[in-house]
Parts: C-alpha cells; structure tokens; sequence
C-alpha cells in the first residue's frame, strides 16, 4: 500500500461509518482501518466476534464495518486504491467477499475505474460483481471524491 492509499483510510472509514448507521438502523457500528495491517480474524477475535471462515487465512481488508446487534454481527468491506483499478484489485476483493460473505462490499478508488471502465461500462459484465449463499448481492465499484470526502455516488457500479 502506498502513503497516498494509507492517507484515505480515516476519511473513507468515517464516510462507512456515517454510511452505515444511516442505512442499518438498530445495529452498534464500528468501522476500523486496523484490518489493513492487522489480519481481520485477530481483529474481530479481539472485539468478541468469531468469524470461522477468516481464521488463519491472513485476509487483510483496508476498511472494515462491524454491525452488532445483540449475538448476530454483519461485516461491510472496502478495498482502497489510490491508482485506477485492476483485474487484481478486483479479484483481490472477490476472493475475500466470496469467502466470509459480508452484507456489503466496495472497491473504492481515488483515480477511478481505468481498464475495469470498460469491463463494466462497455461489455456489461456486472454477473461478476455477485456474490452470497443465499441470496445475490453485488461488491459495489466507486470513485472517492477527494473534495467532498465521499465516494461520488453517481460513479457506482452497478448502480443499486
């Protein structure tokens, strides 16, 4: 990760944190860029949440959402890029949504979408953005809007 990716982490972890607690009503929310250094399976382990799937698999996620209520804990991720997006970025992010299933997903970048662009925009191939077990949903792909310290919702992909 570079200086200028690690330097988004506060302002995008406090868009997720404002993000969720405006759209999951009833849950304890906290979010945390501690996963980008520290494996997610020692973090949640050291906030009472056991996730079977993240144990030992060393899965480092730049920001991470954790939604309490009551015994049950949901998990949002976002990946951080500072350069456009890559096939890898994307797989990265994939594998990682793919195995613990969060609620939600994003891969966020500061210098938008480049090859990814015409994955999605031209060739229409949001089928590769599902995931879950029992019902699809989709990882979200969007610009970070530097000025307003937001991602740029009218950049989202696929747009839900």
């Amino acid at each position: 990760m570079s200086k200028e990716e690690e330097n988004l982490y506060p302002e995008i972890k406090e868009w997720l944190q404002n993000y969720l607690t405006d759209k999951y009503k009833g849950y304890t929310i906290e979010t945390t860029y501690e996963t980008s250094r520290r494996n997610l399976d020692i973090i949640l382990k050291s906030k009472g949440i056991q996730c079977k799937e993240a144990i030992g698999l060393q899965i480092k996620v730049d920001v991470v959402g954790i939604l309490k209520r009551g015994n049950d804990f949901k998990l949002v991720f976002v990946e951080v890029k500072d350069t456009e997006l890559t096939l890898k970025d994307l797989g990265q992010l994939w594998g990682y949504t793919q195995l613990i299933n969060p609620i939600e997903s994003f891969l966020i970048s500061s210098s938008g979408f480049g090859r990814l662009s015409y994955l999605f925009n031209i060739l229409k191939r949001e089928d590769l953005l599902k995931f879950g077990i029992k019902i699809n949903k989709f990882m979200q792909l969007a610009k970070w809007d530097k000025s307003r310290k937001s991602i740029d919702y009218s950049s989202l992909i696929p747009k839900i």
